[in-house]
């Protein structure tokens, strides 16, 4: 009876979670969602402790910040949007602490190009490259010099991120758990096929879907608490997958041994 309730109550999460997935879907972390990311060279002179530090006090959102390249030469610092007025406290901070020249004119170069549509900068004549700065400066309030304009580096970047999704996060998993599962199933059905009539291929149906079963109600009950879906998530479904098959082996080899007193 308690097993049958406990059916029920998974088997109404797992429609409730249908439900918002259809309407919410997921609650993905930041570095899963649809984000920007802002990434800085700071060379190999820094403490990722203290860009944490300064992320506190200069941008809001809760960032997330790790660092990046073999050296860790760089840093990337993920959030949900960034506003010009955080991203230039920021780099105040870290001009301030580190003697860098940071400014925001790095990041908005390339975009305001494009939105003015101009696509080389070389073959300009130096009265169009006058025009174009005093453009800029009218519509866009930044002020760049020929140099700045032709630099082609820049020891900062801002780009859009694409959401991913959590196929992405788990489809490396999916194959192997699917194979684990149909080699376990077809031990299931030599092991425990005189446990009682048609065992061969009850016990092995049963199996598979208690297990398809369990991870529909934890990911079904992580869309309706709307946890943040993150980096955990082939974790924790393969330790449920490992922890559903010792529980389902342990009460099968408990029946088989009933059975044989």
């Amino acid at each position: 009876m308690k097993k049958k309730a406990l059916y029920i109550v998974m088997i109404i999460a797992i429609i409730l979670g249908i439900i918002i997935l259809k309407t919410k879907g997921f609650n993905y972390s930041t570095v899963y969602s649809e984000h920007e990311r802002l990434e800085i060279s700071l060379g190999d002179d820094y403490n990722i402790k203290d860009i944490k530090k300064i992320l506190n006090q200069t941008v809001n959102g809760n960032p997330i910040v790790r660092t990046t390249t073999l050296f860790k030469t760089s840093v990337a610092i993920d959030s949900k949007k960034f506003s010009d007025e955080d991203i230039q406290k920021l780099f105040t901070k870290l001009n301030e602490k580190y003697s860098t020249d940071f400014d925001i004119k790095d990041i908005k170069k390339d975009v305001i190009l494009n939105e003015m549509k101009i696509e080389s900068i070389d073959t300009m004549t130096d009265e169009e490259k006058t025009n174009l700065i005093a453009q800029i400066k009218e519509k866009y309030n930044l002020e760049y010099t020929n140099e700045e304009l032709l630099e082609t580096t820049s020891k900062v970047q801002l780009s859009k991120i694409a959401k991913t999704s959590l196929y992405d996060i788990l489809k490396e998993f999916i194959i192997p758990l699917s194979i684990s599962l149909g080699i376990v199933m077809v031990y299931f059905a030599i092991r425990y096929h005189k446990a009682y009539k048609n065992a061969w291929i009850i016990i092995p149906i049963k199996l598979a879907f208690n297990m398809i079963l369990l991870q529909s109600f934890i990911l079904s009950v992580i869309a309706i608490a709307r946890i943040p879906v993150s980096s955990y998530m082939p974790t924790l479904v393969i330790m449920i997958w490992i922890l559903q098959l010792i529980s389902e082996t342990l009460n099968n080899e408990k029946r088989i041994n009933n059975s044989n007193k």
